[in-house]
């Protein structure tokens, strides 16, 4: 005679490994999600940086002087140019690729810098790119750094 508990738990002892998700594969799926939006609103920034610099005047209302460079046609490039860096990572994250990772790392590492340059114009936006590069980081480098054989698999 059995009990009700031993019944549940009669189950073949492969069946939780094959159920469960490798350790840090939720945090790269947020890692991955997260640069794909940061990557969409660089993008974003760039294009109308770019195809319309007086937007970014008049929105404020004073001249835009930039850290580095005055020139926001210039800004919108390099923008655009992260953004682009951001979306081949973004897309091998999600492939699982460990070069992916690294990249991911770097390019949210570099858009904090570039969202920095940016912070005295229009503060809440920087900030909340900002939080999206320390997440994407957070996520890829605490718990994305996990090289599970599934993942070597994935990269061969």
């Amino acid at each position: 005679m059995s009990t009700p508990a031993a019944r549940r738990s009669a189950r073949p002892p492969d069946y939780a490994a094959y159920y469960a998700e490798p350790s840090g594969a939720g945090w790269r799926a947020f890692a991955g999600t997260m640069i794909l939006i940061g990557a969409s609103f660089n993008f974003i920034d760039g294009i109308v940086a770019i195809a319309n610099a007086n937007y970014f005047k008049d929105v404020n209302g004073q001249p835009v002087h930039l850290v580095v460079t005055d020139n926001l046609h210039t800004w919108g490039w390099v923008t655009v140019a992260v953004a682009t860096v951001m979306l081949f990572a973004g897309f091998g994250i999600f492939f699982g690729a460990f070069w992916a990772r690294v990249l991911g790392v770097i390019a949210a590492s570099v858009n904090m810098i570039l969202q920095l340059a940016f912070l005295a114009h229009y503060p809440f936006w920087s900030f909340t790119m900002i939080l999206i590069d320390i997440l994407v980081i957070y996520g890829l480098v605490v718990h994305g750094g996990v090289f599970d054989q599934q993942s070597a698999e994935l990269t061969e």
